[in-house]
């Protein structure tokens, strides 16, 4: 089944599979933001990668307030389609100022995640006029 025929059956689904994703990537990252670093090969990014778990956390419990809600407003579905957008790009950003400095794996991680967000924020951003209809 294709993610837009997912959106249109539920365009709610997305948003509660964020928030699983988002909770196990925010302790994920909190956890492992050591070996992680390490894998990137960029001294920075174990403070980065601990933010962006901590981030995360409080995003999940977003996702989920608007897969569970029976009709969320605009505002919260335009913030939440934004942030995706928003965590893409400054991934982008930071891959242009920085790749040359981090590993071929960092790279790749950096730019995996980027594109996974981007396609999530893809399917939000398709099913938003299907929830607030």
């Amino acid at each position: 089944m294709t993610a837009q025929a997912l959106t249109l059956r539920d365009p709610r689904l997305v948003y509660r599979f964020d928030a699983v994703l988002s909770l196990t990537m925010g302790l994920g990252l909190i956890v492992l933001a050591g070996p992680l670093a390490a894998l990137v090969g960029w001294a920075p990014m174990h403070t980065i990668l601990v933010g962006a778990g901590v981030f995360l956390l409080p995003w999940a419990l977003f996702n989920w307030a608007i897969g569970a809600a029976t009709g969320p407003d605009r505002l919260s579905l335009t913030l939440n389609i934004a942030g995706d957008a928003l965590w893409a790009i400054a991934s982008v950003a930071l891959l242009v100022l920085y790749s040359a400095q981090m590993t071929g794996i960092g790279v790749t991680l950096i730019l995996g995640q980027a594109l996974a967000v981007a396609a999530v924020g893809a399917v939000k951003f398709v099913g938003r006029k299907l929830i607030c209809a």
